[in-house]
């Protein structure tokens, strides 16, 4: 491929954010218009994050030099971006332990990571939709262990997730949407707890446990762009930026009571959002109370003994479809729903990003830079 270079207007952003009485920045590292003299040759090699062994992040992630992806005559409709920016997502560290290994088996050594944004620098011969130079977003169809922790990574166009950037939103905020969005988003609307309309949802309820987490922020969103009346349970420490950010209708602070105590009216909600899934059975026996019948207890994460009490319904999320994701696109072209980033890392801290994941006690979302 031919090298070739191209000057463009540096610009440098902050964005606050109010977290109860804490001031949280995004550091937006780059934005739509932010790369200077970029230079669309594709090098040898790279610097990734790696793992060999299953473990903690602490003990087995590296950061490394490793062979650039390139693309082979049968990737044909597959692109590589240059990564700007890398979302951390739970799974992520849950992944380097090992948790997942039965489904999800990795390569040696495995690249983690899902969600990117970046720039394309090279288009295999079939791809139409995307050309060089295009400011993109996205995740890989699920973690393959060739993830965008790294400065380069080799996404197809149509089996993967790759969606271009609106220029309203920078590349860090870009980098954290796809997995966390995606997630909250079919969880609520495909199975049949709000309908896609939202004129169907405007008396509907929502509880959404852990709001203020990377998955708990864009559920919240979501549910209130469908239409839906939300309630977000979250720490008081977070009660402005639920409130006040995410324009949640009302809040309740889990670290007051149990969750048991502070609810007293049966069968209010017609959806629960577990976002968390770390104290889901004793959520899904406070479901049997809150829960209307016929209602929908829905989560990402944990399993539950039971899930045929009454008429009331316990969805897994399981499988996250990228065809559900323009809709979502949609909105974060045209600001309805807001992408969040509080704290951009460099690549090579990937090991604290995973300890901050772990934590559970992160708002908004973290990403790297390689």
């Amino acid at each position: 491929m031919t090298s070739a270079k191209k000057t463009v207007t540096t610009t440098t952003t902050t964005k606050t954010v109010r977290d109860g009485s804490k001031t949280i920045i995004t550091k937006t590292v780059t934005t739509n218009t932010s790369l200077t003299t970029f230079d669309y040759s594709v090098p040898d090699t790279m610097k990734a994050v790696t793992f060999s062994s299953y473990g903690s992040s602490a003990d087995v992630l590296e950061h490394v030099e490793l062979p650039t992806p390139k693309l082979a005559d049968n990737d044909t409709l597959s692109v590589i971006i240059k990564v700007v920016s890398a979302g951390v997502n739970p799974v992520d560290y849950k992944i380097v332990k090992g948790y997942l290994s039965a489904y999800l088996p990795m390569p040696v050594p495995a690249i983690p990571g899902a969600d990117y944004s970046g720039i394309i620098v090279q288009v295999g011969s079939s791809v139409t939709l995307f050309n060089v130079g295009d400011k993109v977003y996205g995740k890989t169809a699920k973690p393959n262990g060739y993830g965008p922790y790294a400065e380069y990574i080799k996404v197809n166009s149509q089996t993967d997730l790759v969606t271009h950037m609106p220029a309203s939103i920078s590349f860090n905020e870009a980098g954290g949407i796809s997995l966390a969005a995606l997630t909250a988003y079919v969880g609520l609307a495909t199975y049949d707890g709000l309908n896609k309309d939202a004129y169907y949802n405007k008396d509907k309820k929502v509880l959404v446990i852990g709001a203020s987490g990377g998955v708990g922020m864009w559920a919240v969103q979501i549910a209130k762009r469908l239409g839906a009346s939300v309630t977000a349970v979250a720490s008081s420490r977070n009660k402005d930026f639920v409130l006040n950010t995410l324009k949640a209708d009302a809040f309740i602070d889990y670290t007051q009571a149990s969750l048991a105590e502070q609810f007293t009216t049966a069968d209010e909600f017609d959806v629960i959002y577990d976002s968390i899934g770390a104290d889901i059975t004793s959520n899904w026996d406070l479901a049997q109370l809150i829960l209307k019948p016929g209602g929908l207890f829905v989560s990402p994460a944990g399993s539950v003994k039971t899930t045929d009490a009454d008429t009331r319904r316990f969805k897994f999320v399981a499988q996250l479809p990228v065809s559900e994701f323009p809709q979502i696109a949609g909105w974060v072209a045209e600001g309805s729903v807001t992408p969040i980033t509080t704290l951009a890392l460099h690549l090579s801290e990937a090991k604290k990003a995973h300890e901050l994941s772990a934590s559970g006690r992160t708002v908004g979302k973290i990403v790297l830079n390689p």
